[in-house]
């Protein structure tokens, strides 16, 4: 018999044929454009959209969430982010021309303020009181390190500006933004920081070692919810010590990580960053994932990064672009094979689920409740700015001399270290990043 629609998959040999209807993609999850519940939802947050590298003397044409804009920096120096296309008759503002105070249309001379206003007409008569009715839609702008943030939902609504801790903390704490252009639905990349398990597997047992050895030990995994998203831990052992990479995941669309160079052969404790992103939908089959590398002594201690790697589809660390052959990619896939070859869109409905996925289906349940809430006007996770003027994240990776003992399974040790770190990391928002650092490192060794 021929598959039918909606029918279960047949489970059974060479059943190739009766599942040759693939199901329909989620869109409730992964279609971001305007009007939209996923849409309405990611628009009440700050959103990376560009590097300021990538706006020079005229207009930078993007696409964020399926709505063509164009960002731009006056000749005052300001930035503004407009809907591409000029009120009047349409032309796109690409190609219009920065002025002291705004842009100004190429076509008619219509020229507009960061905020939408409209300055000019000039062809109009003088009395003319049109340019007093007219509005460009725009968004507000603030640059942050050499990136570039909007803010796309309800004026009425503008949330504080997250300045992560990660990106405060430490002091001396070069950022280094990138942005990578990749050709698949949001959600498949952003789950991609829920997924701890996938580490061992893409980037060290099935492709060869694209960090270091120590990444192909299959490590304890486990998740839990935070005030802002949630942590995904994986919990190793190296020789006498015990590893721990726990990723923050930030709702909605942000993540924080460890170091891709960490070997678990020394000490080492780190409440900070490696590297902060957000994947922001460019439209239902498109992402920008974009972000910062930190080049801080606390996370990589031995200095192995290099930031002149760093930029616009550029990062230093293997399998996060396009630019190997086809014959590289197959014998050596990376993030970027790994999340674009789930296809434009990944269908959720084809997917089967095992323990390790707990992470990814945590992930997807807080976006459903995230969009509920803002569906219903009621609270939810969002990055909140504490008295100190930063949002505590929740971003660690220690290494901890703890040798295995002969009368414990060492997996059951591994699983209770890495519970019990993750407890005294959530314990210390309250402090300061250095005091929290410290707090973290007193309480681990006197414990353990």
């Amino acid at each position: 018999m021929a598959p039918t629609k909606g029918a279960r998959p047949c489970r059974r040999p060479y059943g190739g044929y009766y599942r040759a209807v693939r199901p329909q993609p989620d869109l409730g999850l992964t279609c971001a454009a305007p009007g939209t519940p996923l849409g309405a939802y990611l628009r009440r947050f700050w959103q990376p959209v560009a590097l300021a590298s990538d706006v020079g003397d005229r207009p930078f044409p993007l696409r964020i969430m399926n709505e063509d804009l164009v960002l731009f920096r006056d000749r005052g120096g300001r930035y503004g982010l407009l809907h591409r296309h000029c009120a009047h008759r349409g032309t796109s503002l690409e190609f219009a021309i920065p002025q002291e105070r705004g842009l100004r249309c190429c076509y008619h001379g219509w020229t507009y303020d960061i905020d939408g206003r409209c300055l000019e007409t000039p062809g109009e008569p003088g009395h003319s009181k049109l340019k007093e009715t007219i509005f460009q839609g725009a968004y507000p702008v603030r640059e942050l390190k050499g990136m570039i943030f909007a803010y796309m939902g309800p004026a009425d609504e503008l949330p504080d500006f997250p300045l992560y801790d990660a990106l405060e903390y430490p002091t001396d704490n070069p950022l280094v933004p990138y942005a990578l252009d990749y050709p698949c639905n949001w959600l498949q990349s952003h789950e991609n920081g829920a997924d701890p398990i996938h580490t061992a597997f893409l980037h060290a047992i099935s492709s060869g070692v694209q960090f270091t050895p120590a990444f192909s030990e299959l490590p304890m995994v486990e998740y839990g919810e935070t005030p802002i998203g949630l942590v995904a831990t994986a919990t190793r052992r190296k020789g006498n010590n015990i590893w721990i990479r726990a990723s923050d995941v930030i709702m909605p669309n942000s993540a924080q990580f460890g170091s891709a160079f960490v070997d678990g052969t020394h000490e080492h404790y780190a409440v900070c960053s490696w590297a902060t992103r957000w994947i922001v939908p460019v439209d239902d089959t498109h992402n920008l994932t974009i972000g910062f590398r930190h080049f801080n002594r606390v996370m990589d201690p031995e200095g192995r990064g290099d930031p002149d790697l760093v930029g616009r589809n550029s990062v230093d660390f293997m399998g996060q672009t396009p630019d190997r052959s086809y014959a590289e990619q197959q014998a050596e896939p990376g993030d970027y094979e790994a999340q674009v070859g789930q296809g434009a869109i990944a269908v959720h409905a084809a997917e089967h689920h095992g323990s390790t996925d707990r992470g990814v289906l945590m992930l997807r349940r807080l976006l459903r409740q995230g969009i509920k809430a803002v569906a219903e006007g009621a609270p939810f996770k969002a990055p909140r700015l504490n008295g100190a003027g930063v949002v505590p994240t929740y971003n660690h990776e220690i290494v901890h001399r703890y040798p295995a003992r002969g009368n414990q399974d060492d997996r059951e040790l591994l699983a209770e270290f890495g519970h019990r770190v993750g407890e005294i990391v959530l314990d210390s928002v309250s402090e300061t990043p250095a005091a929290r650092q410290a707090r973290v490192e007193a309480r681990i060794r006197a414990e353990f």
